[in-house]
Protein backbone atom coordinates (compact mmCIF):
# COMPACT_ATOMS: atom_id res chain seq x y z
CA UNK A 1 0.00 0.00 0.00
CA UNK A 2 1.07 3.23 -0.46
CA UNK A 3 3.08 5.42 2.30
CA UNK A 4 1.02 6.95 5.25
CA UNK A 5 1.85 10.38 5.24
CA UNK A 6 3.08 11.58 8.95
CA UNK A 7 4.43 14.55 9.99
CA UNK A 8 8.31 13.79 10.90
CA UNK A 9 8.03 10.10 10.95
CA UNK A 10 11.04 9.97 10.69
CA UNK A 11 13.47 10.50 13.96
CA UNK A 12 16.76 11.40 12.90
CA UNK A 13 14.66 13.90 10.53
CA UNK A 14 13.47 15.50 14.07
CA UNK A 15 16.11 15.82 15.35
CA UNK A 16 17.69 17.30 12.40
CA UNK A 17 15.22 19.83 12.55
CA UNK A 18 15.52 20.00 16.45
CA UNK A 19 19.26 21.11 15.63
CA UNK A 20 18.39 23.44 13.08
CA UNK A 21 15.78 25.25 15.37
CA UNK A 22 18.26 25.26 18.19
CA UNK A 23 19.30 29.24 19.48
CA UNK A 24 22.22 29.94 21.78
CA UNK A 25 20.80 31.43 25.31
CA UNK A 26 21.38 34.84 24.69
CA UNK A 27 19.31 35.41 21.42
CA UNK A 28 17.24 37.83 20.97
CA UNK A 29 13.28 37.09 20.67
CA UNK A 30 11.16 39.85 18.39
CA UNK A 31 7.05 39.06 18.32
CA UNK A 32 4.79 39.92 15.82
CA UNK A 33 0.97 40.29 16.15
CA UNK A 34 -1.64 42.08 17.87
CA UNK A 35 0.20 41.40 21.80
CA UNK A 36 3.72 41.37 20.16
CA UNK A 37 5.97 44.16 19.83
CA UNK A 38 5.58 45.29 16.09
CA UNK A 39 2.43 44.72 14.80
CA UNK A 40 3.86 43.34 11.30
CA UNK A 41 6.14 40.16 10.63
CA UNK A 42 7.74 42.92 8.07
CA UNK A 43 8.95 45.25 11.30
CA UNK A 44 9.61 42.37 13.58
CA UNK A 45 11.99 40.82 11.12
CA UNK A 46 13.62 44.42 9.96
CA UNK A 47 14.33 44.92 13.86
CA UNK A 48 15.78 41.90 14.12
CA UNK A 49 17.93 42.05 10.76
CA UNK A 50 19.12 45.41 12.16
CA UNK A 51 20.51 43.75 15.45
CA UNK A 52 23.93 41.83 15.34
CA UNK A 53 23.82 38.29 16.67
CA UNK A 54 21.01 35.32 16.19
CA UNK A 55 17.91 36.22 16.72
CA UNK A 56 13.97 34.32 16.77
CA UNK A 57 10.98 36.48 15.80
CA UNK A 58 7.88 34.60 17.11
CA UNK A 59 4.45 35.45 15.34
CA UNK A 60 1.15 35.06 17.02
CA UNK A 61 -1.47 33.43 15.53
CA UNK A 62 -4.25 35.05 13.14
CA UNK A 63 -3.52 35.88 9.53
CA UNK A 64 -1.35 39.03 7.90
CA UNK A 65 -1.75 40.39 4.62
CA UNK A 66 1.78 41.37 4.39
CA UNK A 67 3.94 41.26 1.18
CA UNK A 68 7.36 40.85 3.27
CA UNK A 69 11.29 41.51 1.46
CA UNK A 70 14.14 40.32 3.40
CA UNK A 71 16.94 41.50 1.45
CA UNK A 72 20.36 40.68 3.42
CA UNK A 73 20.86 41.02 7.55
CA UNK A 74 22.27 44.65 8.02
CA UNK A 75 23.59 43.06 11.31
CA UNK A 76 22.33 39.93 11.98
CA UNK A 77 23.74 36.47 11.84
CA UNK A 78 20.53 34.57 11.44
CA UNK A 79 17.14 34.78 12.33
CA UNK A 80 14.41 31.86 13.10
CA UNK A 81 10.76 32.67 12.37
CA UNK A 82 8.26 31.08 13.60
CA UNK A 83 4.56 31.07 13.39
CA UNK A 84 1.64 30.01 16.04
CA UNK A 85 2.01 31.56 19.03
CA UNK A 86 -0.39 32.01 21.57
CA UNK A 87 -0.97 36.16 23.25
CA UNK A 88 1.70 35.91 25.56
CA UNK A 89 4.76 34.14 23.42
CA UNK A 90 5.04 31.69 25.45
CA UNK A 91 3.76 28.57 23.77
CA UNK A 92 2.93 27.58 20.60
CA UNK A 93 -1.18 27.18 20.33
CA UNK A 94 -1.09 24.85 17.44
CA UNK A 95 1.01 24.74 14.30
CA UNK A 96 0.28 26.69 11.07
CA UNK A 97 -2.08 28.79 12.52
CA UNK A 98 -0.45 32.15 11.13
CA UNK A 99 -1.32 33.11 8.22
CA UNK A 100 0.75 34.86 5.85
CA UNK A 101 -2.13 35.93 2.55
CA UNK A 102 -0.14 37.91 0.19
CA UNK A 103 -4.31 39.61 -0.94
CA UNK A 104 -3.68 38.68 -4.57
CA UNK A 105 -1.51 41.46 -4.80
CA UNK A 106 2.18 40.55 -4.67
CA UNK A 107 4.74 37.63 -3.22
CA UNK A 108 4.08 36.63 0.39
CA UNK A 109 8.36 36.05 0.62
CA UNK A 110 11.19 38.31 -0.70
CA UNK A 111 14.23 36.27 0.74
CA UNK A 112 17.85 37.19 -0.76
CA UNK A 113 21.54 35.64 1.62
CA UNK A 114 24.33 35.95 1.12
CA UNK A 115 27.78 35.85 3.08
CA UNK A 116 27.30 33.66 5.95
CA UNK A 117 23.82 35.04 6.73
CA UNK A 118 20.59 31.94 8.33
CA UNK A 119 17.34 31.94 7.84
CA UNK A 120 14.76 29.02 9.16
CA UNK A 121 11.31 29.30 8.91
CA UNK A 122 8.35 27.25 10.24
CA UNK A 123 5.04 27.11 11.08
CA UNK A 124 2.97 29.17 8.37
CA UNK A 125 0.41 29.15 6.07
CA UNK A 126 1.51 30.81 2.90
CA UNK A 127 -1.40 31.77 0.35
CA UNK A 128 -3.06 34.32 -2.05
CA UNK A 129 0.13 35.59 -3.78
CA UNK A 130 -0.36 37.08 -7.13
CA UNK A 131 3.39 37.58 -9.02
CA UNK A 132 4.44 37.90 -12.49
CA UNK A 133 7.04 35.68 -12.08
CA UNK A 134 9.10 33.65 -9.18
CA UNK A 135 6.69 32.47 -6.90
CA UNK A 136 5.08 33.23 -3.64
CA UNK A 137 8.60 32.48 -2.03
CA UNK A 138 11.54 33.76 -3.67
CA UNK A 139 14.73 32.76 -2.16
CA UNK A 140 18.04 33.56 -3.56
CA UNK A 141 21.49 32.26 -1.59
CA UNK A 142 24.77 33.35 -2.75
CA UNK A 143 28.17 33.09 -0.41
CA UNK A 144 27.61 30.06 2.15
CA UNK A 145 24.28 31.20 2.98
CA UNK A 146 21.69 28.95 4.71
CA UNK A 147 17.90 28.78 4.51
CA UNK A 148 15.88 25.85 6.02
CA UNK A 149 11.73 26.05 4.87
CA UNK A 150 10.22 23.45 7.25
CA UNK A 151 6.60 22.56 8.43
CA UNK A 152 4.67 25.38 6.00
CA UNK A 153 1.53 25.35 3.66
CA UNK A 154 2.12 26.97 0.78
CA UNK A 155 -1.13 26.91 -0.94
CA UNK A 156 -3.27 28.58 -3.66
CA UNK A 157 -0.90 31.00 -5.11
CA UNK A 158 -0.32 32.15 -8.84
CA UNK A 159 2.35 33.56 -10.62
CA UNK A 160 1.15 34.80 -14.26
CA UNK A 161 3.98 36.06 -17.46
CA UNK A 162 5.05 35.23 -20.56
CA UNK A 163 7.54 32.90 -19.46
CA UNK A 164 7.27 32.24 -15.92
CA UNK A 165 8.64 29.67 -12.76
CA UNK A 166 7.83 28.45 -9.76
CA UNK A 167 4.18 29.05 -8.30
CA UNK A 168 4.89 28.18 -4.86
CA UNK A 169 8.03 28.66 -4.50
CA UNK A 170 11.37 29.64 -6.64
CA UNK A 171 14.75 29.35 -5.53
CA UNK A 172 18.51 29.98 -6.85
CA UNK A 173 20.71 28.26 -4.59
CA UNK A 174 24.47 29.11 -5.71
CA UNK A 175 28.79 29.49 -4.71
CA UNK A 176 28.50 26.79 -0.95
CA UNK A 177 24.85 28.07 -0.18
CA UNK A 178 22.46 25.11 1.44
CA UNK A 179 18.73 25.09 1.70
CA UNK A 180 16.73 22.30 3.09
CA UNK A 181 12.72 22.24 2.25
CA UNK A 182 11.25 19.82 4.96
CA UNK A 183 7.86 18.31 5.94
CA UNK A 184 5.91 21.11 4.18
CA UNK A 185 2.24 20.82 1.81
CA UNK A 186 3.01 22.62 -1.27
CA UNK A 187 -0.53 22.70 -2.97
CA UNK A 188 -3.25 23.56 -5.25
CA UNK A 189 -0.69 26.34 -6.82
CA UNK A 190 -0.44 27.48 -10.43
CA UNK A 191 1.59 28.99 -13.27
CA UNK A 192 0.22 30.40 -16.01
CA UNK A 193 2.26 31.73 -18.99
CA UNK A 194 1.01 34.23 -21.38
CA UNK A 195 3.76 33.53 -23.75
CA UNK A 196 4.40 30.41 -25.90
CA UNK A 197 7.73 29.40 -24.93
CA UNK A 198 7.64 27.73 -21.79
CA UNK A 199 6.68 27.08 -18.16
CA UNK A 200 7.97 25.53 -15.30
CA UNK A 201 7.20 24.43 -11.72
CA UNK A 202 4.15 24.03 -10.45
CA UNK A 203 5.20 23.59 -7.07
CA UNK A 204 8.45 24.28 -6.93
CA UNK A 205 11.23 25.88 -9.26
CA UNK A 206 14.38 25.17 -7.96
CA UNK A 207 17.88 25.90 -9.56
CA UNK A 208 21.53 24.79 -8.04
CA UNK A 209 24.93 26.13 -8.96
CA UNK A 210 28.66 25.69 -7.69
CA UNK A 211 29.45 23.78 -4.71
CA UNK A 212 25.93 24.26 -3.41
CA UNK A 213 23.67 22.17 -1.79
CA UNK A 214 19.81 21.16 -1.87
CA UNK A 215 17.88 18.68 0.32
CA UNK A 216 14.11 18.31 -0.25
CA UNK A 217 12.42 15.47 2.09
CA UNK A 218 9.28 14.80 3.74
CA UNK A 219 6.97 17.33 1.47
CA UNK A 220 3.46 16.68 0.27
CA UNK A 221 3.47 18.27 -3.17
CA UNK A 222 -0.22 18.34 -4.70
CA UNK A 223 -2.48 20.16 -7.17
CA UNK A 224 -0.30 22.10 -8.86
CA UNK A 225 -1.14 23.64 -12.08
CA UNK A 226 1.68 24.72 -14.92
CA UNK A 227 -0.62 26.52 -17.58
CA UNK A 228 0.35 27.48 -21.49
CA UNK A 229 -0.99 27.38 -24.43
CA UNK A 230 -0.49 27.00 -28.34
CA UNK A 231 3.26 25.13 -28.91
CA UNK A 232 4.75 25.77 -25.64
CA UNK A 233 5.99 23.49 -23.01
CA UNK A 234 5.20 22.46 -19.53
CA UNK A 235 8.27 21.79 -17.62
CA UNK A 236 7.49 20.02 -14.35
CA UNK A 237 4.07 20.43 -12.27
CA UNK A 238 5.09 19.43 -9.18
CA UNK A 239 8.55 20.48 -9.07
CA UNK A 240 11.66 21.69 -11.40
CA UNK A 241 14.82 20.95 -10.62
CA UNK A 242 17.71 22.15 -12.29
CA UNK A 243 21.25 21.18 -11.85
CA UNK A 244 24.10 23.56 -13.69
CA UNK A 245 27.39 22.17 -11.71
CA UNK A 246 28.84 18.95 -11.34
CA UNK A 247 29.97 19.95 -7.33
CA UNK A 248 26.66 20.63 -6.07
CA UNK A 249 24.75 18.09 -3.73
CA UNK A 250 21.30 17.15 -4.67
CA UNK A 251 19.09 14.89 -1.84
CA UNK A 252 15.20 14.18 -2.46
CA UNK A 253 13.51 11.66 -0.39
CA UNK A 254 10.46 10.72 1.28
CA UNK A 255 8.29 13.06 -0.54
CA UNK A 256 4.42 12.40 -1.73
CA UNK A 257 4.02 13.74 -5.26
CA UNK A 258 0.31 13.77 -6.69
CA UNK A 259 -2.39 14.98 -9.17
CA UNK A 260 0.05 17.73 -10.03
CA UNK A 261 -0.99 18.58 -13.61
CA UNK A 262 0.34 20.27 -16.93
CA UNK A 263 -1.80 21.57 -19.77
CA UNK A 264 0.77 22.38 -22.91
CA UNK A 265 1.31 20.90 -26.34
CA UNK A 266 4.93 19.16 -24.73
CA UNK A 267 4.84 18.10 -21.07
CA UNK A 268 7.67 17.20 -19.33
CA UNK A 269 7.87 16.21 -15.98
CA UNK A 270 4.13 15.78 -14.90
CA UNK A 271 5.27 15.67 -11.08
CA UNK A 272 8.86 16.10 -10.88
CA UNK A 273 11.55 17.32 -14.14
CA UNK A 274 14.52 17.05 -12.73
CA UNK A 275 18.12 17.08 -14.95
CA UNK A 276 21.60 17.96 -14.81
CA UNK A 277 25.31 16.90 -13.04
CA UNK A 278 24.21 14.65 -9.94
CA UNK A 279 21.01 14.25 -7.81
CA UNK A 280 19.89 11.31 -5.61
CA UNK A 281 16.36 10.24 -5.77
CA UNK A 282 14.96 7.83 -2.68
CA UNK A 283 11.89 6.17 -1.66
CA UNK A 284 9.75 9.31 -3.44
CA UNK A 285 6.41 8.69 -4.51
CA UNK A 286 4.35 10.06 -7.98
CA UNK A 287 1.07 8.87 -7.90
CA UNK A 288 -1.71 10.03 -10.46
CA UNK A 289 0.18 13.32 -12.33
CA UNK A 290 -1.80 14.23 -15.49
CA UNK A 291 -0.71 14.98 -18.54
CA UNK A 292 -3.59 17.59 -20.03
CA UNK A 293 -2.33 18.18 -23.20
CA UNK A 294 -3.14 16.67 -26.61
CA UNK A 295 -0.46 14.42 -26.99
CA UNK A 296 -0.51 12.65 -23.38
CA UNK A 297 3.04 12.00 -23.46
CA UNK A 298 4.72 13.27 -20.36
CA UNK A 299 5.84 10.99 -17.62
CA UNK A 300 5.13 11.49 -14.29
CA UNK A 301 8.69 11.51 -13.57
CA UNK A 302 11.56 12.69 -15.90
CA UNK A 303 14.76 12.55 -15.07
CA UNK A 304 18.57 13.06 -16.52
CA UNK A 305 21.96 13.09 -16.12
CA UNK A 306 25.08 14.58 -17.44
CA UNK A 307 28.48 14.45 -16.33
CA UNK A 308 27.82 12.97 -13.02
CA UNK A 309 26.10 10.32 -11.02
CA UNK A 310 22.18 9.62 -10.70
CA UNK A 311 20.46 7.56 -8.11
CA UNK A 312 17.13 6.51 -8.23
CA UNK A 313 15.78 3.81 -5.98
CA UNK A 314 13.09 2.28 -3.49
CA UNK A 315 10.20 4.44 -5.40
CA UNK A 316 6.41 4.25 -6.34
CA UNK A 317 5.09 5.54 -9.91
CA UNK A 318 1.90 5.01 -10.49
CA UNK A 319 -1.68 5.09 -11.99
CA UNK A 320 -0.91 8.41 -14.48
CA UNK A 321 -2.55 9.10 -17.64
CA UNK A 322 0.64 8.87 -19.85
CA UNK A 323 3.85 7.91 -19.13
CA UNK A 324 5.48 6.72 -15.32
CA UNK A 325 9.21 6.99 -15.81
CA UNK A 326 11.23 8.83 -17.99
CA UNK A 327 15.38 8.31 -17.61
CA UNK A 328 18.26 9.72 -19.97
CA UNK A 329 21.23 9.79 -19.23
CA UNK A 330 23.70 11.34 -21.54
CA UNK A 331 27.42 11.84 -21.96
CA UNK A 332 29.57 11.37 -19.32
CA UNK A 333 26.56 10.45 -17.20
CA UNK A 334 25.74 7.43 -15.08
CA UNK A 335 21.92 6.94 -13.54
CA UNK A 336 21.47 3.90 -11.40
CA UNK A 337 17.77 3.08 -11.39
CA UNK A 338 17.15 0.22 -8.56
CA UNK A 339 14.05 -0.90 -6.85
CA UNK A 340 10.89 0.52 -8.43
CA UNK A 341 7.57 -0.03 -9.19
CA UNK A 342 6.03 1.74 -12.16
CA UNK A 343 2.34 0.66 -12.30
CA UNK A 344 -1.27 1.61 -14.54
CA UNK A 345 -0.13 4.08 -16.96
CA UNK A 346 -2.29 4.51 -20.17
CA UNK A 347 1.82 4.96 -22.32
CA UNK A 348 4.76 3.77 -21.50
CA UNK A 349 5.58 2.43 -18.27
CA UNK A 350 9.48 2.74 -18.29
CA UNK A 351 11.00 4.85 -21.23
CA UNK A 352 14.95 4.79 -20.98
CA UNK A 353 18.07 5.81 -23.51
CA UNK A 354 21.30 6.80 -23.33
CA UNK A 355 23.32 9.44 -25.64
CA UNK A 356 26.68 9.24 -26.34
CA UNK A 357 28.87 8.22 -23.65
CA UNK A 358 25.57 7.89 -21.26
CA UNK A 359 25.65 4.81 -18.64
CA UNK A 360 22.32 3.61 -17.41
CA UNK A 361 21.51 0.89 -14.99
CA UNK A 362 17.94 -0.31 -14.37
CA UNK A 363 17.75 -3.59 -11.87
CA UNK A 364 15.04 -5.09 -9.35
CA UNK A 365 12.38 -3.00 -10.96
CA UNK A 366 8.76 -3.57 -11.57
CA UNK A 367 6.39 -2.61 -14.45
CA UNK A 368 3.24 -3.63 -15.20
CA UNK A 369 -0.61 -2.81 -16.10
CA UNK A 370 0.96 0.26 -18.95
CA UNK A 371 0.24 -0.02 -22.68
CA UNK A 372 3.72 -0.75 -23.08
CA UNK A 373 5.35 -1.97 -19.69
CA UNK A 374 9.09 -1.17 -20.93
CA UNK A 375 10.88 0.70 -23.60
CA UNK A 376 14.60 0.13 -23.72
CA UNK A 377 17.28 1.94 -25.90
CA UNK A 378 20.33 0.58 -26.74
CA UNK A 379 22.80 0.90 -24.45
CA UNK A 380 20.48 0.43 -21.39
CA UNK A 381 21.89 -2.55 -19.28
CA UNK A 382 19.10 -4.00 -17.36
CA UNK A 383 19.04 -7.09 -14.66
CA UNK A 384 16.37 -8.92 -12.60
CA UNK A 385 13.21 -6.89 -13.71
CA UNK A 386 9.66 -7.62 -13.76
CA UNK A 387 7.58 -6.14 -16.68
CA UNK A 388 5.52 -8.85 -17.50
CA UNK A 389 1.80 -8.47 -16.07
CA UNK A 390 1.05 -10.87 -13.50
CA UNK A 391 -1.86 -11.31 -11.20
CA UNK A 392 0.29 -12.94 -8.68
CA UNK A 393 3.02 -10.03 -8.24
CA UNK A 394 0.80 -7.43 -6.54
CA UNK A 395 -1.35 -7.41 -4.07
CA UNK A 396 -4.25 -5.04 -6.00
CA UNK A 397 -2.57 -2.94 -7.69
CA UNK A 398 -6.25 -1.69 -9.17
CA UNK A 399 -7.50 -1.01 -5.62
CA UNK A 400 -4.00 0.98 -4.44
CA UNK A 401 -1.88 -1.50 -2.63
CA UNK A 402 1.11 -2.13 -4.34
CA UNK A 403 3.13 -4.41 -1.88
CA UNK A 404 4.21 -7.44 -2.84
CA UNK A 405 1.67 -10.62 -2.88
CA UNK A 406 2.09 -13.70 -1.03
CA UNK A 407 4.06 -15.75 -3.48
CA UNK A 408 4.87 -13.57 -5.47
CA UNK A 409 8.26 -13.91 -8.05
CA UNK A 410 9.69 -10.26 -7.08
CA UNK A 411 9.70 -11.86 -3.60
CA UNK A 412 13.71 -12.66 -3.19
CA UNK A 413 14.46 -12.41 -6.78
CA UNK A 414 16.32 -9.42 -7.02
CA UNK A 415 20.24 -8.62 -7.68
CA UNK A 416 22.06 -7.59 -4.05
CA UNK A 417 24.85 -5.89 -6.04
CA UNK A 418 23.28 -3.56 -8.45
CA UNK A 419 25.60 -0.57 -9.99
CA UNK A 420 25.08 2.20 -7.81
CA UNK A 421 24.05 -0.31 -4.42
CA UNK A 422 20.70 -0.84 -3.08
CA UNK A 423 19.41 1.87 -1.25
CA UNK A 424 19.39 1.81 2.86
CA UNK A 425 15.42 1.27 3.20
CA UNK A 426 12.32 0.13 0.99
CA UNK A 427 9.59 2.53 0.74
CA UNK A 428 8.04 1.97 3.95
CA UNK A 429 11.32 2.43 5.47
CA UNK A 430 11.98 -1.22 6.21
CA UNK A 431 15.65 -2.72 5.64
CA UNK A 432 16.61 -4.40 2.62
CA UNK A 433 17.71 -7.88 2.47
CA UNK A 434 14.87 -10.15 4.10
CA UNK A 435 16.11 -13.02 3.38
CA UNK A 436 18.67 -14.56 0.49
CA UNK A 437 18.05 -11.62 -1.76
CA UNK A 438 16.63 -8.22 -2.13
CA UNK A 439 12.95 -8.28 -3.47
CA UNK A 440 11.83 -6.72 -6.62
CA UNK A 441 9.93 -3.56 -6.34
CA UNK A 442 9.88 -0.55 -4.21
CA UNK A 443 8.59 -2.45 -1.23
CA UNK A 444 10.63 -5.22 0.64
CA UNK A 445 8.33 -8.22 1.97
CA UNK A 446 8.18 -8.50 5.55
CA UNK A 447 6.09 -9.47 8.11
CA UNK A 448 7.43 -5.96 10.02
CA UNK A 449 3.89 -4.57 11.78
CA UNK A 450 5.52 -1.28 13.18
CA UNK A 451 7.97 0.93 11.20
CA UNK A 452 9.70 3.85 13.22
CA UNK A 453 7.05 3.61 15.78
CA UNK A 454 4.27 4.32 13.52
CA UNK A 455 1.74 1.65 12.05
CA UNK A 456 2.37 1.00 8.05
Amino acid sequence: MQKKWLRKTNSILLLCFLAWYALPATADIFTAGPDGTFSTVQAALDSAAATSGDHEVRVQSGTYFENIALLGFTSADSITISGGWNSSFTERTTLRSSVLDGSSAARVLNLELSANEAFQMQGFIIENSLVDRRGAVSIRLDQNSQAFIADNTIQDNVTESERTEGGGLWASINSTSHLSIIGNDIMNNTVNSTGTVDVRGGGLDISISDQASFEMSDNIIEGNTLNIAGSGSGLGAGANINIFDGNASITINDNRIANNQINAETALGLGMLIGGSGWTLRRNEFIGNFDGGVTTFGAQLSASVFNGVGQLSDTLIVDGNARGLQLNSNNGGELNATNLTVVNHAERGILANTNGTGELNLFNSISINADTNAQLGAGVIESNNLFTDNPALLVNPAGGNFELADGSPAIDAGQNNPPGGLGPTDLNGVARIIGPNVDIGAYERSDVIFVDSFES
